[in-house]
């Protein structure tokens, strides 16, 4: 008796649980045009997807849950949704392209050596595994030669300084993000550049990735007047690419309908 009570309990939770999340649309934005496939899921609830074409999805999830995207041509991404996210029709979230995965992709490597990397000579002699760590724990810089941190090395292989140089730059691009929206807010994006209320983050980001706001969002000096102008002229880019994305979905439901 105390199981089948226990169980529908538990059954009757996580109908509850469900009925909190509902359906959130989104869609991805970057500058590669390969979004689609890309991973999605709710690390909360464990609810996983793929990306249609274009990038668009759509996952149960409620206010504080953590999406999390990836896939073998970005950089991972986590995203924590909040309020104002399920005010909007459609959430965009911008992922960086891997750009380490497509030129490991054109690389093929047929032998590696210390010869065949030019770190030594081609004859030199050739070391033991336990030679080389009792050379690497007692050599010394400043000594005959030049001694090549074996960090760097290992870095340089995994591509690990590459990921970490992109995932810098990409936390340098959330900052101007930020700057930005704190500097020009929702309303006045809306209310005095037309930007539609779903698109002032997206918006935000297309911002953040120009050279010239990029340079007054970074200065130790807030430009505001600078901020503003240049605003406006990225605002008509903006709408430009955003009138032909929705006349674009606008012929596809048409096509759909017939």
């Amino acid at each position: 008796m105390k199981l089948a009570l226990t169980f529908l309990l538990f059954i009757i939770g996580a109908g509850v649980f469900a009925q909190d999340r509902v359906a959130l649309h989104g869609k991805i934005v970057s500058r590669s045009k390969d979004l689609q496939g890309i991973y999605v899921s709710n690390i909360n609830t464990g609810d996983a997807l793929m990306t249609e074409q274009g990038g668009y999805f759509k996952i149960k999830a409620q206010e504080n849950d953590t999406l999390m995207f990836s896939g073998p041509l970005f950089i991972g991404y986590r995203y924590v949704l909040d309020d104002i996210d399920f005010k909007r029709d459609i959430v965009l979230i911008p992922l960086e392209p891997n750009d380490l995965n497509r030129q490991l992709n054109e690389i093929v490597i047929t032998h590696i050596s210390s010869a065949s990397l030019g770190l030594v000579p081609e004859y030199s002699r050739r070391y033991t595994p336990a030679e080389r760590r009792l050379y690497t724990a007692t050599s010394s810089p400043g000594g005959a030669g030049i001694a090549i941190p074996v960090d760097a090395i290992v870095n340089w292989i995994s591509g690990r300084t590459a990921m970490l140089k992109k995932a810098l730059k990409y936390e340098k691009q959330e900052m101007r993000k930020e700057k930005f929206l704190n500097i020009m807010d929702e309303y006045v994006l809306i209310k005095d550049y037309s930007i539609p209320k779903e698109y002032v983050v997206g918006f935000a980001y297309f911002v953040s990735d120009d050279d010239i706001m990029s340079g007054y969002l970074t200065s130790s000096a807030t430009e505001r007047d600078k901020i503003s102008s240049r605003t406006g002229v990225l605002a008509l880019e903006f709408l430009d690419l955003l009138g032909d994305k929705l006349r674009e979905d606008s012929k596809k439901n048409t096509l759909t309908i017939e």
